[in-house]
């Protein structure tokens, strides 16, 4: 095999390997791009509440099964905080409903911060906010498929941080009224009115509008 013959096969082999390079790199930037639409066709709902709020309790009610049933539509943050205020970066909080719900509060952010599956997430919300006290916190764990030291968090810096960052995210939305629920990080009265309410119509109005819903899709007929 002479020298012309062989570089023929090594640039044709090349070519081939290159080609191939940018024909898995497009396939790849396609499927990523796909998935990033995927993420985007979601409704992005803030929930903020308070633990020991007679009315959050009552939306738990509509949250559960409206959550449900949405959750491939729906990107939810839950932030229990609501008209609490902290001193001294934290030294102290004080609570709408008494030292209770600081720690109410603060127990919810700690199981919510232990993952990232916001359908475990809700489970806990729901089942530890209608609990009638705190003696379900493992239950309520188990029933969401959650495993986490809570007591560890409630009583070191983890938890204190946590709390600060709900108060964060609460005062960028000035709450008058709690719960309240925000709908992709702008707040509005009249769905807030309507999601009182009638949570599952109003999200279904809000998947409708922003055409999150597949033309096949017939969950909120």
């Amino acid at each position: 095999m002479n020298r012309l013959t062989v570089n023929l096969i090594l640039t044709f082999v090349v070519s081939f390997v290159i080609w191939q390079t940018f024909t898995y790199h497009s396939i790849l930037e396609k499927i990523c791009g796909e998935i990033r639409q995927q993420l985007k066709k979601q409704l992005h709902v803030t929930l903020l509440y308070e633990s020991l709020c007679p009315d959050s309790r009552n939306f738990m009610h509509q949250l559960g099964p409206v959550y449900e049933e949405f959750q491939d539509y729906l990107d939810i943050l839950l932030v229990p905080f609501g008209k609490s205020q902290s001193e001294r970066n934290g030294a102290i909080f004080h609570c709408q409903h008494g030292p209770a719900e600081c720690k109410g509060n603060r127990l919810q952010s700690c199981v919510i911060n232990s993952t990232g599956n916001q359908a475990a997430q809700v489970k806990f919300v729901v089942c530890q906010m209608l609990a009638p006290d705190y003696s379900r916190i493992d239950q309520c764990a188990n029933e969401a498929g959650l495993l986490t030291d809570v007591v560890h968090c409630l009583s070191s810096e983890t938890g204190t941080k946590l709390q600060l960052q709900a108060e964060l995210v609460t005062k960028q939305y000035s709450p008058s009224f709690i719960p309240t629920i925000v709908y992709n990080g702008v707040f509005d009265q009249q769905l807030q009115d309507h999601s009182l309410r009638d949570f599952r119509g109003t999200v279904c109005y809000l998947l409708r509008q922003q055409n999150l819903l597949p033309s096949s899709s017939t969950i909120c007929q």
